[in-house]
């Protein structure tokens, strides 16, 4: 007691001290997590940067702005001018992508400035566009006055400038005599039909009205003068201003990142201090929590000294009891075998009623010690982990029906039915410890027996899982007996444990079975477990992996049937060389001797045979079974002498009773094997049948899932050679068959496809190949129409398929060709 409570208290320290660490782990995380969380809050680099960029974009784009501002007012063109506009407008969008990243009130409304100071430029430089057509329009006064001028000289007028003319650049004194000499010349030019004076006077009243609008234009461009020069200035003042909030805003970002580094380096500092804290402080408590384990180490080890020994001394407990269980159980084996012996021999003393009772009572009480003491040998030896599993060949479907019959006749006098259903997968050479799985199966059949007193005992036996050549196996013992509550279940797999207290008086038994067999199946690596109710049945349900073996035995219940030799002959009428060969074959192996033909019209009506039973098929291309029944019995055959015919089909939609009223004798339902064959012979002659209880032949298996040889090599001997033989015949035939098939599919001739398709069924159903015999069974009822062309070739293609992979998985199956390598 002492122990333990030191045990629970070292325990508690340990988990109080995971916890305290864990605890500091938690607070010191959250602090610093917390700080994290600020630093990243804080860290606007990767927003600063943005702000860089665009703000320099935003700049570029400025002068860009302000270079077509220029070369507009220089070209003066429309396009030039549009130019600059559009670049204004991108100049606005970034604007308005930078306040999108900006945080700050004050430089979102210096943006706002910006763009406010870009419409304002837009403007002044449409009003410089403006003014810059105008002063263009006054120069075309100039050229009107050139144009008077040249207008004088053509009409015989000399002026001053077509004398000199740079009369501009002379002086005052030069232009003063070339004026005089102009008045001169013109006084003395010769006089015309046109009036000189009359065209004068036209020409400096025109002349006069000209210079008249240049003088008005004159101050009218003085004023346009003065106002672009405005407008300039205004222009450079808006382009100063627009540099200095851009700047302005540039320092606004600069200081912002200043700032914000400024608190992320407090956050470092700060986040530095408690990082260093936290580790210092958890230095200080793992230092603490080190001595306080080392302290109590020792008392550790001497706790595992002491479990050592109780180890120790529980193991010789153990083995003592091992020893003692072994020593009575030997002891107990000879008296045991003396009782039973001796009652055997009293039995047949002739005493009377009431002492064959009592006898009986002395058998049943050394039994149930024999069985007591094996079970406990058994259970001393799990225990102890010296029970060893064996890996031999054995036949499930054997082992389940003995032992399940063997306690049906135990249990006989219980009016209880026994069902066995076991899985045709199951019926191959498994390796595994049948004597283990025996006892599993007796100890939950007894059982079954034992608390059922009427109903039903069922075992089924099925594979749930195949993988690699391993079948996991389920056997389960269904019974509908008394059940079990739900709250008892668990307990009953203990040892020497009942379901209930009164269960041993009730209904007897020392509670060992069920834990030996929870024991066992554990041991061949497999479950078992329990479904019940009360009142309502059990289910007791134990799965093992079992191996398929490569080599094959045989089960020694079946008894061969055998015939007298040479004293029966078998006329045999089928249209497949391969099942008229293959019958052929167990004829001969069980000495009866063979007449064989393809087509019965081939039979003369005089023809000289001897034959003491007629096989004949019942679909035949030129002749059914029926017909050639008809045909016997009408007396124009002298070979025929009321002789018994035996029908074979793998038609399904007649009855028995149908072939029997036909006149047959009996049926055979197509796929058959070898027994019930020679059963129904047998039968027909019984005076010339034997039994053959010599060990049974070897069975033929596959792994394959294309065909099962099983039923086929019932009718060969051991060889190879007969197999081997007959399936290259089937293969053969098959090739002939696939091509008439396919004429027909071709020339859609439904008669030819209906009677090769019953001719190939035959062999295919004594194969087993059941995927090939779906679409045959198809073909075989098919008739005119009754599917697309399109669907009836899909079909055929897919049983050539079937029959493509079919002959491959033959040809590869070593029980056929041992010597197939691939």
């Amino acid at each position: 007691m002492k122990k333990n409570k030191s045990k629970k208290k070292f325990t508690l320290r340990i988990v109080l001290s995971y916890l305290i660490l864990i605890g500091l782990a938690v607070i010191s995380g959250i602090f610093i997590l917390s700080e994290i969380k600020s630093y990243i809050a804080t860290d606007t680099s990767g927003e600063n940067d943005v702000k860089f960029i665009k703000t320099g974009s935003l700049l570029t784009q400025l002068y860009e702005a302000e270079s077509l501002s220029k070369l507009a007012l220089q070209t003066k063109t429309k396009e030039n001018f549009t130019a600059y506009a559009k670049k204004i407008d991108v100049v606005s969008a970034e604007i308005d992508s930078l306040k999108e990243v900006v945080a700050s009130e004050y430089q979102v409304k210096l943006l706002d400035s910006v763009q406010k100071l870009l419409k304002l430029k837009t403007y002044n430089n449409e009003e410089l566009r403006r003014l810059k057509l105008k002063s263009e329009a006054n120069s075309s006064l100039d050229i009107a006055l050139a144009k008077f001028n040249t207008m004088e000289l053509s009409l015989g007028k000399i002026t001053p400038k077509s004398i000199a003319p740079n009369i501009d650049e002379l002086s005052p004194k030069a232009k003063s005599v070339i004026e005089k000499l102009t008045i001169i010349l013109n006084d003395n030019v010769p006089k015309e039909t046109h009036s000189p004076q009359k065209i004068d006077s036209i020409i400096n009243a025109s002349r006069n009205l000209l210079n008249e609008a240049k003088e008005k234009d004159a101050l009218t461009q003085r004023a346009l003068a003065e106002k672009e020069q405005e407008i300039n200035q205004n222009d450079l003042d808006l382009s100063q201003q627009l540099r200095s909030i851009v700047s302005a805003f540039e320092q606004e970002i600069i200081a912002t990142t200043h700032t914000d580094n400024l608190k992320k380096q407090e956050i470092l500092k700060r986040s530095t201090r408690l990082a260093s804290g936290a580790a210092i402080l958890a230095f200080l408590t793992v230092g603490i929590f080190t001595f306080l384990i080392t302290r109590d180490y020792w008392r550790v080890q001497t706790y595992r000294q002491n479990l050592e020994e109780e180890k120790k001394f529980s193991e010789s407990l153990l083995k003592s009891r091992e020893q003692l269980i072994s020593t009575v159980s030997h002891d107990l084996r000879t008296p045991l075998n003396t009782i039973t012996g001796y009652s055997e021999l009293m039995e047949n003393t002739g005493l009377t009623g009431k002492q064959i009772g009592y006898l009986k009572n002395v058998k049943s009480a050394a039994t149930y010690v024999d069985n007591l003491v094996n079970d406990l040998l058994d259970f001393s030896k799990l225990e102890a982990g010296k029970l060893k599993i064996e890996n031999i060949p054995f036949l499930l479907p054997d082992l389940i029906q003995e032992t399940a019959q063997n306690l049906e006749e135990f249990y006989k006098n219980k009016p209880i039915e026994l069902q066995i259903v076991i899985d045709k997968k199951l019926h191959k050479t498994l390796i595994g410890d049948p004597f283990r799985i025996r006892q599993i199966l007796t100890n939950l059949i007894s059982n079954a027996y034992k608390f059922t007193q009427d109903g039903f005992i069922k075992v089924v036996a099925t594979v749930t899982i195949e993988n690699n050549a391993v079948y996991k196996t389920r056997i389960q013992v269904i019974d509908s007996g008394i059940g079990i509550e739900k709250e008892k279940q668990e307990h009953i797999f203990k040892e020497f444990a009942q379901a209930d207290d009164s269960t041993e008086k009730k209904y007897g038994g020392y509670g060992l079975g069920l834990t030996i067999s929870k024991k066992l199946t554990e041991l061949l690596q497999g479950t078992i477990n329990l479904k019940s109710d009360k009142d309502q049945g059990s289910t007791f349900t134990f799965t093992i992996p079992l191996k398929l073996s490569e080599s094959q035995i045989t089960s020694s219940e079946k008894k061969e049937i055998n015939f007298k030799e040479n004293r029966i002959t078998l006329l045999i009428i089928d249209d497949d060389i391969a099942m008229r060969k293959l019958l052929q074959e167990v004829c001969e192996n069980s000495n009866i001797n063979t007449i064989s033909y393809a087509d019965f019209n081939a039979i003369g009506l005089k023809e000289k045979l001897n034959y003491d039973a007629v096989l004949t098929d019942i679909q035949m291309p030129t002749i059914n079974g029926f017909e050639v029944l008809e045909k016997l019995k009408s007396g124009v055959y002298q070979h025929y002498t009321k002789q018994p015919i035996l029908a074979m089909t793998g038609r399904k939609d007649l009855e028995t009773s149908a072939y029997l009223a036909a006149g047959f004798n009996t049926i055979l339902q197509k796929p058959f094997a070898k027994n019930q064959f020679l059963e129904c012979l047998a039968a027909l002659f019984p005076e010339l049948a034997k039994e053959d209880n010599s060990k049974g032949k070897e069975v033929h298996l596959s792994n394959s899932t294309l065909f099962d040889l099983k039923t086929i090599t019932s009718f060969l001997d051991d060889s190879n050679e007969g197999l081997k033989d007959l399936i290259d015949t089937f293969l053969r035939d098959t090739v002939d068959n696939l091509e008439i098939l396919d004429n027909a599919v071709i020339t859609k001739d439904s008669a030819s496809l209906n009677a090769t398709s019953h001719k190939m069924l035959a062999m295919f159903r004594q194969l087993e190949a059941k995927d090939s015999i779906a679409i045959l069974e198809t073909f075989e009822k098919l008739k005119d129409g009754a599917i697309s062309d399109k669907e009836l070739k899909m079909k055929y293609q897919q049983l050539k398929n079937n029959i493509i992979a079919l002959t491959l998985a033959l040809k590869a199956d070593k029980t056929i060709n041992p010597d197939y390598t691939g």
